[in-house]
């Protein structure tokens, strides 16, 4: 199993989105954790389809601090 974490300082810039599609799309991991989102989990949740993974559990930030996001493939649990 691999399993990827990254510190992302908010997904709410378009590069730091393409910057995780890059992450995802070269080392294909089956968990991928990203810590300090710093935005709602629904706005989170959207990239699951973006990184191309199926499963997602998330915990939406405090103002601009904070927020939790795990995503996982399918199969994988």
């Amino acid at each position: 199993m691999y399993c990827l974490s990254w510190n992302c300082r908010g997904v709410g810039n378009p590069r730091t989105v393409c910057d995780l599609l890059a992450l995802t799309q070269a080392s294909h991991p089956e968990l991928f954790f990203l810590c300090e989102t710093r935005q709602p989990k629904e706005k989170v949740r959207r990239l699951r389809n973006i990184l191309g993974l199926k499963g997602f559990e998330g915990v939406s930030s405090d103002g601009r601090s904070g927020g939790l996001a795990l995503f996982w493939h399918e199969h994988t649990y």
